[in-house]
């Protein structure tokens, strides 16, 4: 059973009104919350609980764009609350909408796009290797259709932590949350579903009803194909596979 609210019978599924979930939310994320920048709502830490605790234990957790890696630590942490198990991969380029190599940040003087995308990348080490120490995910520095495509092949790589790691396999919940342009997020939605089993979960970053990015416009593709369930929108959606 899905946890959205009961509809009028002419708006469409996906349209639900906001679910509310149990909180995910305690004292250490808290304290991660003041140290680890991000843009993280209270509402996705739910969501990501809810699916961790419920995820299939058949698969893969798969975090798509980490950023500094807020999201990584709290994915983490969540893990170690409801003892998940299954092998968690991040995947990250650190290249951003709108970066410019070479030029100035903005109107600064001093600063580069490229200085800037160093210091974020340092800044998910330093913050994962931290916080995530039982736990250190696998992070493969690829943008995310050449890391599906290493996937698919269950292709051996170097993580960011110079470890080997081994691709491929089912996958049991994902966080999509790279770039937020339509063709970008419907891909990384098909990679993904490509590789969930039944009963697995995907929640949608920026993608509530009115969101200004068009990754909103994906969910209208997800609900169409009849194969996912909106499980809550908190305002963002996290959908299971039937």
């Amino acid at each position: 059973m899905a946890l959205s609210t009961s509809l009028e019978t002419s708006r469409p599924s996906h349209l639900a009104r906001e679910t509310a979930l149990p909180s995910a939310w305690d004292e250490y994320l808290t304290w991660i919350s003041f140290a680890v920048p991000g843009m993280l709502s209270r509402g996705n830490v739910d969501a990501m609980g809810y699916a961790i605790a419920h995820a299939p234990k058949l698969g893969a957790f798969v975090e798509i764009g980490s950023f500094c890696g807020l999201s990584t630590c709290v994915i983490a942490h969540l893990r170690e609350r409801f003892a998940a198990t299954q092998p968690f991969f991040t995947t990250d380029a650190w290249r951003f909408e709108g970066q410019q190599s070479g030029a100035p940040l903005g109107t600064s003087r001093t600063v580069t796009h490229d200085a800037y995308r160093t210091f974020v990348r340092d800044s998910f080490l330093r913050n994962v290797r931290t916080f995530c120490a039982s736990d250190l995910p696998h992070t493969i520095e690829m943008e995310s259709d050449p890391f599906f495509e290493a996937w698919t092949r269950h292709a051996t790589v170097r993580d960011v932590f110079d470890r080997s790691a081994r691709l491929g396999g089912p996958i049991a919940f994902a966080y999509i949350d790279g770039n937020h342009t339509y063709p970008f997020a419907l891909r990384d939605f098909q990679n993904v579903d490509a590789h969930l089993v039944a009963g697995g979960f995907i929640l949608f970053d920026d993608s509530a009803d009115g969101s200004k990015w068009e990754v909103r416009d994906v969910i209208d593709d997800v609900m169409r194909l009849g194969t996912y369930e909106v499980v809550a929108k908190v305002p963002n959606y996290l959908v299971r596979k039937r």
